[in-house]
């Protein structure tokens, strides 16, 4: 039986091999991410180990790294730790392999020794040594599809270093560990509060609709997460069951989200307007909330103007709320591709034009190595598909930025800041900006 692609296990330790390459360069670039991928090589969930390359970071330098094992110049291992693998791929083939992925007849040395990292990928798991290869490396990542479709022709779980990362955090919680850092850990309740405030600096404890907002905010946080373990879990009618389940509720949340800060700005101006007796009408919805809007517009036309930006994305959600709460829900679908070139599989929601309209006013673009666009889209075959994961990312990063500014504008200050002002050594002060600095996760 063919090995799966994946992951998420309580069993073992997630081992993670590096392309030294990539990350010695990101780290030389002072990329945050990399500098993230080092606080956690020595930790009770992960095993970071990298390829042999003669890196300049520091840091990096101190990670293990495997070595190759060589009879008659012939490959015939890698060793890690004093522990041997078989090697079993001939060079010529790897060659072939290298001229058909770089179109080159001749080939530099680090574009060989590129794709001779992937088949030692393979090799690596297959003895279950290591789950995931994180490269920055666009020709494979580019290829990846293809060397699984191909040759060599098996799961091989390459990943960018942000995809890594994300994998990496939802890993852990899957072990009921909550990183704020590498070696600094709390519980859940804890760990989705310091994420919440990391993101909403601006909110306030101590009122009723706030804090409704900030408990709806929170609970949206774990539903990303539940999807993301979805997606990470392989696809299937089970997968994708209960990733409609979640991302209905996740719906659900959002636009309570937007209900608890119409709620509090009506509370706040002491707003008067037409069908003010009717809860519905009291919404950032343009469509139901007409009369509430202009009201705004007379107390505060700068908060008026900065819901109206965000506009699309407040129809999206409420399109996509009235269709799972009012009418025919979402229909969903394994979908599968085919192709000369690769094979690959998703859990697709089917959404109509409006919808797909809406994203792609929200910002919505393509996206490298993937096969659906930044916001999770896909066309095929006349029809229009969303892969939820993505998509509730990209909402809620949108979403946090606007719910800060929307606070920022009702007159709330930054509260990190102002605990940092009062005094520096404040302990949630500085645990946030531990998240904020360290945290792997969404």
């Amino acid at each position: 039986m063919a090995k799966k692609k994946i992951f998420l296990t309580k069993e073992s330790k997630l081992n993670i091999l590096m392309d030294s390459e990539s990350i010695d360069d990101l780290l030389l670039k002072d990329n945050r991410n990399a500098e993230k991928l080092l606080k956690y090589s020595d930790t009770d969930n992960f095993y970071l180990f990298r390829s042999p390359f003669g890196v300049k970071h520091l840091a990096l330098q101190k990670v293990v790294q495997f070595e190759k094992k060589f009879d008659n110049n012939i490959l015939h291992a890698i060793e890690i730790n004093n522990h041997g693998i078989y090697f079993g791929y001939k060079q010529k083939d790897i060659d072939d392999i290298s001229r058909k992925i770089y179109s080159k007849s001749t080939l530099s040395k680090p574009q060989r020794e590129s794709v001779l990292l992937v088949f030692i990928q393979a090799v690596l798991f297959m003895h279950d040594v290591s789950n995931l290869l994180i490269t920055n490396n666009n020709i494979l990542l580019k290829n990846r599809l293809w060397f699984e479709s191909h040759f060599p022709g098996m799961p091989l779980n390459i990943m960018t270093l942000d995809d890594a990362l994300l994998f990496m955090d939802l890993f852990a919680k899957y072990r009921n560990t909550y990183h704020i850092s590498g070696h600094f850990t709390c519980n859940k309740g804890l760990w989705y509060w310091a994420s919440f405030r990391s993101k909403i600096p601006n909110y306030h404890v101590g009122d009723a609709f706030l804090d409704a907002f900030s408990q709806r905010f929170n609970f949206l946080l774990m539903s990303i997460d539940e999807i993301g373990m979805q997606y990470f879990s392989g696809i299937n009618n089970d997968t994708m069951r209960n990733t409609l389940y979640h991302f209905n509720y996740f719906i659900s949340l959002v636009s309570g989200v937007f209900d608890s800060l119409a709620l509090k700005t009506k509370q706040q101006y002491k707003l008067e307007f037409k069908y003010d007796h009717i809860p519905s009408s009291i919404s950032l919805n343009p469509q139901v909330g007409r009369e509430f809007l202009k009201a705004v517009r007379g107390k505060n036309p700068k908060l008026r103007k900065h819901i109206n930006q965000s506009v699309n994305l407040i129809k999206l959600i409420y399109q996509l709320r009235e269709l799972i709460i009012h009418r025919e829900m979402l229909k969903n679908t394994v979908y599968e591709y085919r192709g000369k070139d690769e094979k690959w599989k998703a859990n697709f929601i089917k959404i109509n034009n409006d919808i797909s309209g809406l994203i792609k006013l929200c910002g919505d673009r393509k996206q490298n190595y993937t096969k659906f666009t930044k916001w999770g889209c896909h066309n095929a075959h006349k029809e229009d598909f969303l892969e939820p994961f993505h998509f509730v990312q990209e909402v809620t990063k949108v979403l946090a930025n606007f719910c800060n500014k929307y606070l920022e504008l009702l007159g709330f200050s930054d509260f990190i800041e102002e605990l940092k002002s009062k005094d520096k050594n404040d302990d949630f002060a500085r645990n946030i900006e531990v998240f904020r600095n360290d945290n792997i996760g969404f």
